[in-house]
């Protein structure tokens, strides 16, 4: 009996282990073991790998995502929003004339059909529920952001999420291991849910049962405080669509918490925008120096939001990018959670971008779609 309940309990182990498709932190399989890959972003970055500031390239950073997106569909096929995630929602601003727009559109329609009609069963993490409603709050903003009205694919994704909702105005079935900054609390699905829906609006109307389940969210996020300056963050964001979701009161005091944590070379550090469940393996705290995840993601949202107090602290947080590009092209982050694959520098790497492109837009603005 002792023999096989330590069998038992090494299986436990193990299932408890398993990474998350949808995470894309943990993935380690044969095919991504290649440390001598460029596009690879386990090796940590050190000055000597960062470009000469006359050295930045957009168009290398782009170049870098898509075949970082490319690999990810080929080898994982799926969608995670530490990879290819945020990659979906990134290009058509970062790159709108590519075929990738096409190709990273059409691989998230077919990953959302399948489980959606029953074609393929949930398996591991794969058609889970945070990957079901993520991948269709990201081709939301992609309708959005490529001035389309609501593919077909996206409705039938947007009106699963609301099946898929619970009675308390959350998916309580989002995986929340330890995984942040998107899975480590039941915070981010709402909160990226409520930026698509106020994308999607500036395209087209709504419809009756996406305003219902937007003010279920907003009910949920009023109802539960934010647990991490990410999460704040977050929430201003989504707040530029959805006002009441946010008191001015907090507005002001979350910004200004945020120019607060902004160092002195720039940028932003993963501890700053930590919460409580923010542990890395072992216990350790998170870097405390300037990373390009949190830089880059900080900076596109008080872009995006106009709501830096100053200039300064966004053009700070956009050199501070130019000058960290790594020689492959894109931006570093360690794992927040772990020191085996950095993925997060994907997510990251789709954050810089949209932030330089931005940025770009606002001194030379686009006509109206």
């Amino acid at each position: 009996m002792i023999a096989w309940s330590r069998v038992l309990s090494l299986l436990i182990l193990v299932l408890i282990n398993l990474p998350s498709c949808t995470a894309g932190q943990g993935i380690d399989s044969a095919q991504n073991r290649d440390r001598n890959s460029s596009k690879d972003p386990v090796k940590d970055s050190s000055g000597s790998d960062y470009r000469e500031l006359a050295d930045f390239s957009f168009a290398d950073g782009v170049a870098s995502l898509v075949e970082a997106k490319q690999s990810w569909r080929e080898k994982l096929n799926c969608i995670s929003c530490h990879t290819n995630g945020w990659g979906l929602a990134a290009q058509p601003v970062i790159d709108p004339r590519s075929t990738e727009v096409i190709d990273g559109r059409a691989f998230a329609q077919q990953y959302l059909t399948k489980y959606i009609d029953g074609d393929e069963k949930p398996h591991n993490r794969h058609g889970s529920v945070e990957g079901m409603v993520a991948t269709a709050a990201f081709l939301a903003m992609s309708d959005a952001r490529s001035g389309q009205q609501v593919h077909p694919t996206t409705r039938k994704g947007l009106d699963n999420a609301w099946k898929l909702m619970n009675d308390s105005g959350a998916w309580e079935d989002w995986l929340q291991c330890n995984w942040p900054p998107y899975e480590s609390d039941a915070e981010f699905g709402p909160t990226l849910m409520l930026v698509a829906l106020g994308e999607l609006e500036e395209i087209t109307d709504l419809k009756s049962q996406d305003r219902a389940a937007a003010q279920r969210l907003i009910s949920y996020l009023t109802d539960n405080p934010p647990q991490s300056l990410h999460d704040k963050t977050m929430r201003l964001w989504a707040a530029k669509s959805w006002p009441n979701l946010v008191r001015e009161v907090d507005k002001a005091q979350w910004c200004q918490e945020l120019e607060k944590a902004q160092t002195v070379d720039g940028g932003w550090s993963m501890a700053s925008l930590a919460g409580p469940s923010w542990k890395r393996n072992g216990g350790e705290g998170q870097t405390t120096t300037s990373e390009a995840y949190p830089t880059a993601f900080v900076t596109y949202v008080l872009l995006k939001t106009g709501l830096a107090t100053q200039k300064s602290i966004t053009d700070e947080g956009l050199l501070w990018l130019q000058k960290h590009q790594r020689q492959t092209g894109d931006w570093y982050t360690r794992s927040p959670r772990r020191d085996r694959k950095h993925y997060i520098s994907r997510a990251a790497t789709a954050f810089a971008l949209m932030a330089i492109a931005e940025k770009n837009s606002e001194v030379n603005p686009q006509p109206a779609k």
